[in-house]
């Protein structure tokens, strides 16, 4: 099955401990003044749903509510939008056919718009740097055939228009996101894995992952990352000559890893390296960490990211950290932690 399911990174201990979770995804930011993040929650009922906060998670307000999920928010350069994936619009979610669109709406919930055409899987969608387009994957209600990378006006007022398609043995493209200048877009693309149908939890395994740039009109391919990287969830950073991503597991107990590269794919280092998982079946001695999700702050100076762990004696902990982009001064941003997912770091003033 395509990668673009939401996960659940521990939902419960219980979820740790049978199934080594997958890295999830991340969005891009633009250059600016730090401002307010946006991230994605489970409310009361168990749907995502998208809240915004100043940096250190004050001031906190959900802006998207109801009986279907919301998530991937990305902010417009100017801070005056957020675009965001959402099942609202599926008639009937229980029927096995999956209905994602792609919405913007205000920062505060408000003025909800919808830009594509109920039609398959569009989501994992992020703003051009002038705000006029957006960018994001689609199935096209036709996978594999019109699975692939498209752009749309942001304001709707033009059918979208594909950029790229699958090529076998590749399964799925995600998250891309425009260049800072706007000239390229980066994307990830999975290829090969395959489900143990002994498996309950549906384990895909063999799956492979790496990051490609084209050109805005879907020329130029370039791969930068080798597949065996595993390399997931790009962000470009705000001067642009920069990618900050996460890496899939090459191994059991090798997980969760936060990268960067120059943006031809050089200069390739690990910044956040947890201990990842061990111990499986010894309740005594069962250790899991990882950190996903990365993104640059817009000045430039920091790399948000979500970290999760588990031991026996600490318990289950999930919330947000930063890290300078050379590896040093990781810490949480707040010591209220309520398992976040997908940081998106804007350019909204914060608030007093």
């Amino acid at each position: 099955m395509p990668r673009h399911a939401q996960r659940v990174i521990a939902a419960a201990i219980m979820a740790i401990l049978v199934a080594v979770p997958s890295a999830a995804i991340a969005l891009a930011n633009f250059p600016g003044s730090n401002g307010q993040i946006a991230f994605q929650r489970f409310d009361a009922d168990g749907y995502w749903q998208i809240w915004v906060a100043n940096p250190d998670l004050s001031h906190q307000r959900q802006i998207t509510d109801g009986d279907f999920g919301s998530g991937f928010a990305a902010w417009s350069p100017s801070g005056s939008r957020i675009v965001f994936q959402s099942d609202r619009s599926d008639p009937d979610i229980t029927d096995g056919i999956e209905i994602q669109d792609v919405f913007t709406m205000r920062p505060d919930g408000s003025d909800v718009r919808k830009l594509t055409g109920s039609i398959g899987f569009s989501g994992h969608p992020s703003y051009s740097p002038d705000g006029n387009w957006i960018v994001f994957d689609s199935d096209g209600g036709n996978y594999p055939a019109a699975m692939g990378i498209y752009i749309i006006p942001s304001d709707g007022s033009a059918s979208p228009r594909r950029l790229t398609a699958l090529v076998a043995p590749s399964l799925w493209q995600e998250l891309a996101r425009f260049s800072p200048d706007g000239s390229r877009i980066v994307y990830d693309e999975l290829r090969g894995g395959q489900v143990l149908s002994h498996r309950q939890d549906g384990r895909l395994v063999a799956e492979q992952s790496a990051l490609f740039t084209i050109r805005v009109d879907g020329t130029d391919v370039r791969q930068i990352t080798p597949w065996g990287l595993h390399a997931v969830d790009p962000d470009w950073s705000p001067d642009g000559k920069r990618l900050v991503f996460a890496s899939q597991p090459t191994h059991i107990g090798d997980i969760g890893e936060v990268m960067v590269a120059d943006a031809t794919g050089g200069q390739l280092r690990t910044i956040v390296n947890d201990h990842g998982l061990t111990g499986i079946g010894s309740d005594g001695a069962f250790i899991y960490s990882e950190s996903f999700n990365p993104v640059w702050s817009p000045d430039g100076r920091k790399i948000l990211f979500a970290h999760a762990s588990f031991t026996v004696a600490a318990g289950f902990e999930m919330g947000l950290q930063t890290v300078n982009p050379d590896g040093t001064g990781r810490a949480w941003v707040s010591s209220l932690r309520f398992e976040e997912h997908q940081p998106e770091w804007g350019t909204l003033p914060p608030l007093p």
